[in-house]
């Protein structure tokens, strides 16, 4: 059964009580101006206001359980027309009553006019049943809030999980083809090549539970991932990394620069005849981490070949996971193919905590 918002705490019922004191005050008042003396004043004040405040109560429950939105507004109408009445006529009977019994010798002034009373009544109906009416509509607003977010996480969830999912096949199949082709040409070669590809998939299978990882890790596995290139293209491939030492602990997503250098490689090296080098540059700028990463390319071979599904695969996860508080910028200058990556720092461990809380 859902409380009654009044009841739920001490605080509310305090705050309920001190305004019914102020409003039997205020009745007091009036009555004494209209001619009743002050201890019947009190005792109608008192009377009256204590049946008001119980018996208004229980009108929580019609508010909160009968769904007044799916109904005509006729019937909303009726609805509280006959509700009004029923608290009224049970509110005045119920205060008399309780008068004739404290105090059967009483006789209030003939002019004591029961209007002022009924009008307390409406009044207090009406106000009421409008701070229930707010309350269930902040309680679904919240509740409305609350599911939207959820759902948003999860879909976001699913966006990531999709998008992670999209970087191991393309790599494995490429791999997979080339160990193919070496295990005829060049057996050892191609042995190597499993060797570091399983080494390469081991790490990408235990990281599926993360979505945040230590940029020393990532390293570590894009030197897998480097190791079996080169085992394709020899000396074509050259590789520099400058990683600043306070950088190395701060995290990133999962396999995020995996599909940069699966992108200069296809872009860069397949068919040029040239030596081509990857250079990556990792440094911290006070609360952000910033990665360049270029290589050489021939624009009109890269121009044709590709759709670029690597890079806005890294640009939709930055968005998903960081929003505002990463960017990505592209540069084609002089042969030169460049990738910069803003991004927020953050921990991994306490990030992928909040996401597996998350998601239980």
């Amino acid at each position: 059964m859902i409380k009654n918002p009044i009841l739920r705490s001490v605080g509310s019922r305090l705050l309920y009580l001190c305004v019914w004191i102020i409003v039997t005050c205020t009745h007091v008042v009036l009555c004494m101006k209209v001619g009743l003396s002050l201890e019947y004043a009190l005792l109608d004040g008192l009377v009256f206001n204590t049946v008001f405040a119980v018996f208004i109560l229980p009108f929580w429950y019609p508010v909160c359980f009968n769904a007044w939105e799916h109904r005509t507004w006729l019937f909303n109408v009726a609805a509280h027309f006959m509700l009004i009445c029923a608290y009224l006529l049970v509110c005045l009977l119920t205060g008399f009553l309780i008068i004739s019994l404290i105090a059967p010798n009483s006789e209030y002034p003939p002019d004591n006019p029961i209007w002022m009373k009924t009008f307390s009544g409406l009044l207090i109906y009406f106000i009421t049943i409008l701070i229930y009416y707010l309350y269930v509509y902040v309680d679904q607003l919240k509740e409305k809030t609350a599911n939207e977010i959820r759902l948003n996480s999860l879909l976001k969830d699913g966006e990531l999980n999709l998008l992670k999912s999209q970087i191991n096949p393309h790599f494995l199949f490429n791999s997979l083809n080339s160990v193919n082709s070496l295990i005829v040409t060049q057996p050892e070669k191609a042995q190597q090549m499993l060797v570091a590809l399983s080494e390469y998939l081991r790490y990408a299978v235990l990281s599926t539970h993360r979505v945040y990882s230590h940029i020393e890790e990532e390293m570590e596995n894009i030197n897998r991932y480097l190791s079996i290139e080169k085992l394709r293209f020899g000396d074509k491939l050259v590789y520099k990394a400058v990683v600043a030492p306070e950088a190395l602990k701060a995290a990133i997503p999962v396999m995020l620069l995996q599909p940069l250098f699966e992108n200069a490689i296809k872009h860069g090296i397949y068919e040029s005849l040239e030596t081509v080098c990857i250079t990556i540059i990792i440094t911290c700028e006070g609360q952000n981490l910033r990665i360049v990463m270029n290589n050489d390319y021939d624009g009109h071979i890269s121009a044709k070949k590709g759709s670029g599904t690597g890079l806005q695969n890294v640009r939709e996860r930055l968005r998903l996971l960081y929003g505002t508080a990463a960017d990505m910028h592209i540069k084609r200058e002089s042969g030169k193919f460049t990738v910069i990556l803003n991004i927020r720092r953050k921990d991994a461990e306490s990030s992928n905590s909040k996401i597996e809380l998350k998601n239980r």
